[in-house]
């Protein structure tokens, strides 16, 4: 348990890295499992989330090495093992282990997943999918059991494109005999990471306009990989440079994977330019125009960046609307927000936020990974300190945000309690 303590009121001025990404090193860690061989990942995040799925593949018998971001999982001695509510109490991205272990064991026990309070995510969509790839699943009071006598290659149309559904389905089909065809598949550049990480390992990954070719094979070699840089991270210090004020540098940020953030940042008024090396931001931190967005499935404006956006709009010069489209409790953050001065009122899916002219410094609770960097974010335009409870939420996804905050000029440091 800790706080992050926050003094604002400063503009944001220097260079910051943009770690490795948290939603693609997760199911390739998982993958690490399938080619039961060797497998260095470069540039992975230091988060708690990382820690944990590489303390199941611990569990399991792979061997796992630390050299500075770089994680090195020997799966040669892997083992089945049920995956219980002790390992997964906390992480909801266990749920992707069901996959990777029906692919390599063709047997997986996962205890029903924790994680953040942002909705209900059912996994029928995933259950349904590896019921038609062959598997067997039974749900007990507490865990999905899994069995399969071979892993059947077959075509499956999504009738959702879940980012979870479809890892599940790609690291399955891996070891299937055959080709597996995904249609309406999600599309994230986090998907085509993990497609990049199957074809090194053997098992050619092709997508391609909502529509993923999984090539099974029997015969994996072992691999050096490279996580792609966080587009969710880079877009949350955009948007504390957006309403902070300031001139920024996101060194290794990859522009092509978060085309609707800049889009939506760049109407609210920041000016955002590009290079091969990252991307730079430049705002007033005053005049921030009013947006009605709605989050989607991507390309479309990422859920997980709502909580930063809805903090820079609470000081916007007018009225703001954001629509909620894929997680039904995603606003919780919204009464945190109005403890320190917003005027946000939310009715169903929909938040409506009225501008104020300035946000006052208090103490908050973040119940959620990215509404804790959303109060952050609020915190660094208050006059005076905040402190912002539950850090415990963003260390699963943030590598250090108070000393990337540091290296932007910011007062922000964590505080165990």
């Amino acid at each position: 348990m800790g706080r992050y303590i926050v003094y604002g009121g400063k503009k944001l001025f220097g260079i910051t890295d943009i770690h490795g990404s948290k939603n693609a090193a997760l199911p390739v860690l998982c993958g690490c499992i399938i080619n039961s061989g060797l497998n260095v990942i470069h540039n992975c995040p230091k988060i708690t989330d990382v820690f944990n799925t590489c303390h199941i593949l611990e569990r399991a018998g792979c061997k796992i090495k630390w050299d500075g971001s770089t994680v090195i999982v020997d799966s040669s001695k892997a083992r089945f093992i049920v995956i219980d509510d002790e390992l997964t109490g906390s992480m909801r991205s266990s749920i992707i282990f069901m996959g990777a272990f029906c692919g390599r064991f063709k047997k997986a026990v996962v205890s029903k997943p924790g994680g953040c309070r942002i909705g209900k995510r059912p996994i029928d969509i995933h259950i349904e999918s590896l019921e038609q790839m062959g598997i067997v699943i039974t749900e007990g009071l507490n865990c999905f059991s899994c069995s399969a006598g071979a892993i059947k290659p077959c075509e499956i149309n999504l009738r959702f494109p879940s980012v979870g559904a479809t890892e599940n389905i790609m690291l399955s089909a891996s070891c299937a005999d055959g080709v597996t065809v995904i249609k309406n598949a999600a599309c994230e550049p986090e998907i085509e990471a993990l497609a990049g990480f199957l074809t090194s390992i053997g098992a050619k990954t092709v997508c391609e306009n909502g529509k993923i070719t999984v090539c099974g094979t029997d015969k994996f070699n072992d691999t050096e990989y490279t996580i792609i840089p966080d587009r969710i991270e880079a877009g949350t210090y955009i948007a504390a440079c957006g309403c902070a004020g300031g001139e920024i540098f996101l060194k290794n940020a990859n522009a092509a994977h978060m085309r609707e953030v800049v889009n939506v940042f760049g109407k609210i008024g920041c000016k955002i330019s590009f290079c091969d090396g990252g991307i730079y931001v430049k705002s007033s931190g005053k005049d921030i125009m009013p947006q009605n967005v709605k989050t989607g499935v991507y390309p479309y404006f990422p859920t997980d960046m709502q909580p930063q956006l809805m903090s820079v709009l609470t000081l916007a010069q007018g009225t703001s609307i954001i629509n909620e489209s894929v997680f039904e409790n995603r606003f919780n953050h919204a009464l945190e927000l109005n403890k320190m001065g917003a005027n946000i009122e939310i009715e169903g899916s929909e938040a409506t936020i009225k501008g104020v002219t300035k946000l006052e410094a208090s103490e908050i609770s973040a119940f959620d990974l990215r509404a804790g960097a959303g109060l952050i974010i609020a915190a660094l335009t208050c006059d005076g300190m905040s402190a912002v409870n539950g850090a415990e939420y963003i260390k699963r996804g943030y590598e250090a945000i108070d000393e990337s905050f540091k290296d932007l000029g910011a007062n922000v440091r964590y505080e165990s309690r």
